[in-house]
């Protein structure tokens, strides 16, 4: 797995949009939060875009983000935000040149599309973690922004957290996969479906309904996916619907039934996702994992 290098002061970052549009104050708070940290900025052409619900056509997307891959002269990407769209553009994206210029990309949500991208095409690392949509919300000294700009700094991190009710305790070490798993659901057997053997796997969602959680773990269940992982972290679940009648778990709930005849660690409740803070993860780095009844430990 190749390791971007690490950012310095006056390194550039480009922003681009692969997935749902965006407004242009909140790229351009960005800019100026990226500019208060002494980092250079460069927006795609298309990042403002938009066209129906994307930031502009399957094309321009493409042709935006392709260029910030190729660039030898950005040394960071950052996603503008997520949404739906990563999926239709994928397959048309070229790492080749990138290779020659890795560098860290960073997002979440659709955009682990790229990030399993990433990993199975191109070898390359990259982090889960805040996105521009979220700049205008959070506080420059806030913990996930902290340990983001850390992270990209060449400070990997290490996570402490309070257990949770639904754990199971029990230590592992494995390369670090995952993001939403909706997106995860949607990439199965495909060229971007992700090898689960000895690796751990992150997961969180937002707004889908307590019985499609469901369906998706055992997916991912009745495939052998989940029973080749040393260990599984759940992040953040967030505005769950449900039925008028009810679906009698949380999600959860839902995740520790799936993977119940397994003896891996569960680590449940890891605050990254759609929530507001949403700690930085370095996906395609091996991680160790610590259940125990009063910690919890996530080391990079």
């Amino acid at each position: 797995m190749i390791f971007p290098k690490s950012l310095e002061k006056g390194s550039t970052i480009g922003i681009v949009a692969p997935a749902g549009k965006i407004e242009a104050e909140t790229i351009h708070f960005a800019e100026k939060f990226f500019h208060k940290r002494a980092y250079k900025v460069v927006l795609g052409e298309n990042v403002c875009n938009s066209f129906h619900q994307f930031a502009g056509n399957d094309e321009h997307r493409a042709a935006d983000l392709q260029h910030m891959l190729n660039s030898p002269e950005i040394d960071a990407i950052f996603c503008a935000r997520g949404g739906y769209g990563t999926i239709r553009i994928i397959d048309q994206i070229d790492f080749t040149h990138f290779l020659e210029y890795p560098k860290w990309l960073v997002g979440y949500s659709d955009i682990t599309v790229l990030h399993a991208a990433l990993q199975n095409k191109a070898g390359v690392a990259s982090i889960h973690g805040p996105m521009p949509k979220n700049f205008p919300d959070k506080a420059d000294d806030e913990e996930d922004m902290e340990a983001l700009f850390d992270l990209l700094h060449g400070q990997f991190p290490d996570y402490s957290i309070k257990p949770n009710e639904n754990n199971r305790n029990g230590e592992a070490e494995g390369i670090l996969i995952g993001g939403n798993l909706a997106l995860i659901y949607a990439l199965r057997a495909t060229p971007l479906d992700t090898n689960p053997h000895g690796k751990i796997l992150f997961i969180e969602d937002i707004g889908e309904y307590l019985y499609s959680v469901d369906r998706m773990m055992q997916n991912l269940k009745l495939s052998g996916f989940l029973k080749e992982l040393s260990g599984i972290i759940v992040g953040d679940f967030t505005d769950m619907k449900d039925n008028d009648d009810p679906y009698g778990q949380t999600a959860f709930e839902i995740v520790k039934e799936a993977v119940a005849e397994y003896d891996y660690p569960v680590m449940m409740g890891f605050p990254a996702g759609h929530d507001h803070l949403n700690l930085p993860l370095v996906f395609g780095k091996r991680v160790s994992m610590k259940v125990a009844s009063d910690c919890c430990q996530l080391t990079f």
